[in-house]
């Protein structure tokens, strides 16, 4: 059963067979097989080319219907653009197969998909999904009195994550998680209780990728470890203070695809008044980006992973594993 949840202005949608949502996702997600991943001596990069035939796998391996669960008390906000529907579909499959309750999702459109397609692909999704698009989260901001991060949602894909967390945490408890992050595990006990997300939490990261001059500026504390990374933020309330919000987002717009204006944000509220989540909730490390075995999560005690940028094939090889797995539970 799947329908999308009446938002404001969200339509409303009814139930989509398991034949045409199967249907639609090979449709907007199978990919054409590239030869050459099965040439030994091209050049490749092991760990590549098994990510690649992982990717072109899963795009024609479709998800059915699935059976529903309890629904948690806060809601998941997440976003993509339309390239990137077949590593969100995984990253919402592990969460399914990972969670015992289920947060309500709102799914947050840059504007390069409309809410009647993601109907139809991500029909086997089993509860309500609201749908919000870049005209509603900009229209929120500045009835929020932040034109300026408005203007940044704008522009920006990066600005409209700021700016979605910004209004949606407003209303209720929001744990917002990009689109390149799966689960190995049910985090709801390290999360804590929804109504004590009070203070933005970010993840614990390595090193840092902040644009310099707006953290000198703003919050230098984020140039020093421990380091924030914004792939998942938790937070019901105020991200930071208001002035210092629409300043930061002034100082990014001229810089729409740069993304460490929008974690030298997150950032700089997390340091501000915030907090970090615990180590164990998320791995945001890629030292076995070039190996032929990735890390193992769950032996490992990680409750989720982080395939920043350059580990999206990495992504693609665990995220396979975990269909594997799933099928096998299954039969």
């Amino acid at each position: 059963m799947f329908r999308f949840a009446q938002h404001d202005n969200a339509p409303m949608y009814s139930r989509v067979s398991k034949s045409k949502s199967t249907s639609a996702q090979r449709k907007a997600l199978a990919r054409k097989f590239a030869l050459g991943l099965l040439r030994p001596f091209s050049g490749m990069n092991v760990s590549v080319r098994l990510g690649e035939i992982a990717h072109n796998i899963l795009s024609r391996w479709s998800i059915p219907p699935q059976p529903a669960k309890p629904i948690a008390n806060f809601r998941y906000l997440t976003m993509c653009d339309r390239a990137h529907w077949l590593m969100w579909r995984e990253s919402l499959f592990s969460l399914l197969r990972s969670w015992t309750f289920l947060p309500e999702i709102t799914a947050v459109s840059d504007g390069t998909w409309t809410a009647s397609e993601f109907a139809d692909v991500f029909g086997w999704w089993p509860a309500p999904i609201t749908v919000l698009t870049r005209q509603q989260i900009c229209e929120a901001a500045s009835a929020a009195d932040l034109p300026e991060l408005a203007d940044y949602a704008r522009e920006s894909p990066y600005g409209l994550k700021v700016a979605a967390i910004v209004v949606e945490a407003r209303k209720q408890p929001v744990l917002f998680v990009d689109a390149d992050i799966l689960w190995f595990g049910d985090p709801l006990l390290l999360l804590g209780e929804p109504a004590s997300w009070t203070k933005p939490r970010g993840l614990h990261e390595g090193n840092c990728h902040q644009r310099r001059e707006m953290a000198l500026r703003h919050c230098a504390q984020v140039l020093e470890p421990p380091f924030v990374n914004s792939g998942i933020v938790a937070l019901h309330g105020e991200l930071m203070p208001p002035d210092v919000l629409r300043s930061m987002a002034q100082e990014a717009l001229p810089f729409p695809q740069d993304s460490s204006c929008e974690q030298t944000i997150i950032a700089s509220a997390v340091k501000i008044g915030g907090d970090l989540f615990p180590k164990k909730l998320s791995l945001v490390e890629f030292d076995d980006v070039f190996k032929f075995r990735s890390r193992n999560m769950s032996d490992e005690g990680y409750y989720s992973r982080h395939y920043v940028h350059w580990m999206r094939h990495v992504l693609y090889r665990d995220a396979l594993r975990l269909r594997f797995h799933s099928f096998s539970v299954a039969l």
